[in-house]
């Protein structure tokens, strides 16, 4: 896509046209009453329309091409032609001219824009980041619902062509909430072709200005599997003074003392099978984007449900209120729960053979009881203060002077450490 057929290119156009928003509002009605009749044509009812919103043919004139012969073409205009990138920026616009309030009408509208790309010559994805700039925050994250409600066979009318479509969207948006989830969804789908999508989008370096084509992401899908890293990292190479991680909320550090008081009652084994099961059987998920910058940072987060989005939530800590921001590579305390597992079996070995050595009246039991009991604890003290050289992901721990901490798992550590190293030192 050439700059002067691009989606800021038509804008541009639009904005000098004296019935733009006009032609863009009949684009949209004709693309969503397709969507939702599963029609691959738009030309239905089109005459109607354009007599309803008093146009005529001149108006739908630009220098793009004709909207109303375009419409009435449909499929056959080639692909990245002039009009087909008019009639996808007129979409995104009508989109943005009536935008969805809420994640119900979100999902709403990209189940139909994903369907009308899949299916039709109108792929607004394309345009949403020009038409709505940071207003297709939620698009983006309904999108990557999608993606995974697709991939998991949830969506039969989009299928995995859909999937392969969407995923193509999120790859080519330059938006930081589409790479958030791009990052958020990675390690979950299964289709090689949409994961080898979703790792290009986290690649370093790479800005892409737009998304590809159906057969051209299945092409790219195809001889990317296997070539991209396993990134969760969604950097910023902008050179601005911000950077972006995307992960999944986890549960702040606990100290040594509760870590010990928790596990000896029992309560953290309850606490790690509940969460097992909400991930596993309910698919319960916290994806997070954080941002961090000069002056603070900012975390934005929502809960998903079996797909859906149930809550969403943004927190900034400004640089004055940070108590404390630090990376924790993966397992921190890897030492002292194999400590306390040694400790653990250690007792019980050693209590049962000092028992049954006492009960026996044997000097044999009573020792190898004695020694065991001695190992365990030997064991216990040795791992509890060895450092752990386990490298790779790591979370990144924000300790607020007031409030709860928040930690952000499933980071690359050298994204981490550039991320941090964007606040002011103390």
């Amino acid at each position: 896509m050439t700059p002067e057929h691009s989606p800021y290119a038509v804008l541009d156009e639009l904005a000098g046209h004296p019935r733009g928003d006009d032609l863009a509002r009949v684009v949209h009605t004709a693309a969503f009453a397709a969507a939702d009749e599963r029609r691959t044509t738009l030309e239905g009812g089109l005459a109607e329309l354009v007599d309803r919103a008093g146009l005529s043919i001149a108006d739908a004139e630009t220098r793009f091409g004709n909207v109303v012969r375009a419409l009435e073409r449909g499929t056959s205009e080639g692909a990245g032609s002039a009009t087909r990138v008019l009639l996808a920026t007129l979409l995104a616009r009508g989109v943005a001219l009536s935008p969805p309030d809420g994640p119900e009408a979100e999902g709403r509208v990209a189940e139909a824009l994903v369907w009308l790309a899949t299916y039709t010559s109108v792929d607004a994805l394309t345009a949403l980041d020009a038409a709505l700039g940071e207003r297709a925050a939620g698009l983006w994250r309904s999108i990557a619902a999608l993606v995974r409600r697709a991939d998991q066979g949830a969506l039969p009318q989009l299928g995995r062509a859909g999937a392969i479509i969407a995923a193509a969207a999120l790859r080519g948006s330059a938006s930081p909430d589409a790479r958030a989830e791009a990052a958020a969804l990675v390690d979950d789908v299964r289709d090689p072709i949409v994961r080898s999508l979703l790792r290009d989008a986290l690649s370093s370096g790479r800005r892409p200005s737009r998304a590809p084509s159906a057969s051209g992401a299945a092409q790219e899908g195809a001889g990317a599997a296997g070539a991209a890293g396993d990134e969760r990292w969604a950097p910023e190479r902008d050179g601005g003074a911000t950077a972006r991680l995307a992960g999944e909320l986890s549960p702040p550090p606990r100290g040594p003392m509760a870590l010990v008081l928790l596990a000896a009652t029992g309560i953290l084994l309850v606490m790690h099978v509940l969460r097992l099961a909400g991930r596993f059987l309910l698919r319960y998920r916290r994806p997070a984007a954080l941002e961090v910058g000069p002056k603070g940072v900012t975390i934005r987060s929502r809960t998903e449900l079996f797909g859906r989005t149930l809550k969403e939530r943004e927190t900034y800590i400004p640089v004055e209120a940070l108590l404390r921001a630090t990376r924790e590579v993966r397992y921190p305390r890897l030492a002292l729960y194999a400590g306390l597992v040694a400790l653990g079996l250690g007792t019980y070995l050693g209590v049962s053979l000092l028992v049954d050595g006492a009960r026996a009246g044997s000097p044999e039991l009573l020792g190898m009881g004695a020694l065991v009991f001695a190992f365990g604890a030997a064991l216990d003290f040795g791992l509890s203060h060895l450092e752990t050289a386990t490298r790779g992901r790591c979370r990144v721990v924000l300790v607020p002077r007031k409030g709860p901490g928040v930690a952000l798992a499933g980071i690359e550590r050298d994204a981490a450490d550039l991320a941090l190293g964007k606040l002011p030192r103390a």
